[in-house]
């Protein structure tokens, strides 16, 4: 069995998850150069001792990445390098973010109180606008400095534990999956600027009017249903999202300033 044939140490998920990870690599040492086109999907699956609709996954997700480019059905093109497999996992929170730039995390609660969930609310966490929502205001710092101010509402059942959460956690997705199971499986997100007011300024220590990068947040856990809504808002200069699209993969949407809807 050849090393392309060999399964990853430790490696986790699908088979074509696994292949599509085999694939990124053999790009990132070279074995398979930008603008080179791939073999034939039934080569693949030789290769990769597989079933052709296993390779035809794997190339899929490739595709949607924006690492391969091609039309369906024919041979696909090496469109750029991969970047490292831990930046797909950085957004998922802020603390996971900060640890996968090797920053450390931290923050408290300023303040939480229950609510009604309202339309808007109950909309992003499809719950019934009647319903509680745990909403909590947190100062989150990087290496000890305030870097962002966090308004996160919660459904009611998850909002009962995270009220039982020490203020100062450095993450609370991590703190309910270690205690309770509950995974951040994914998120949706929106990025916009906006200025800072007067509550921002005063949690910050900054002047009103300061720039800010807003990030609005919905998490989901493995099943699609939202965990969590947040409205987040960075200092200027803390970070920069990069994302990459092509001509057939585009996951860009681009949203007025005043549109509403953002979920």
């Amino acid at each position: 069995m050849t090393k392309s044939q060999r399964q990853p140490s430790g490696s986790a998920g699908a088979r074509y998850e696994q292949i599509a990870e085999q694939m990124r690599e053999s790009i990132r040492t070279g074995a398979r150069q930008v603008g080179q086109s791939l073999e034939s999907e039934a080569a693949l699956a030789a290769e990769y001792r597989v079933a052709p609709g296993t390779v035809r996954e794997a190339l899929r997700l490739l595709v949607s990445e924006g690492t391969l480019g091609g039309r369906r059905g024919a041979r696909k093109t090496v469109l750029r390098r991969p970047r490292p497999a831990a930046v797909a996992e950085e957004f998922r929170s802020f603390a996971q973010w900060a640890s996968a730039h090797g920053r450390t995390p931290g923050g408290h609660v300023i303040e939480q109180n229950w609510r009604i969930a309202g339309e808007e609310t109950a909309a992003a966490l499809k719950v019934d606008p009647r319903a509680r929502v745990l909403r909590v205001l947190r100062v989150r710092l990087l290496d000890g400095e305030k870097v962002m101010v966090e308004r996160t509402s919660y459904p009611e059942q998850l909002g009962e534990m995270v009220e039982k959460i020490p203020g100062d956690a450095a993450s609370v997705s991590r703190s309910l999956a270690q205690q309770y199971g509950i995974v951040f499986a994914g998120a949706d997100h929106v990025f916009s600027a906006t200025v800072c007011g007067q509550q921002d300024a005063a949690l910050l220590g900054v002047a009103r009017g300061r720039p800010l990068l807003r990030h609005l947040r919905r998490s989901r856990d493995s099943a699609g249903r939202p965990l969590e809504i947040s409205e987040d808002r960075y200092l200027a200069n803390i970070l920069s999202v990069a994302m990459s699209n092509g001509r057939n993969v585009n996951p860009i949407s681009w949203l007025t300033a005043d549109e509403q809807n953002w979920f």
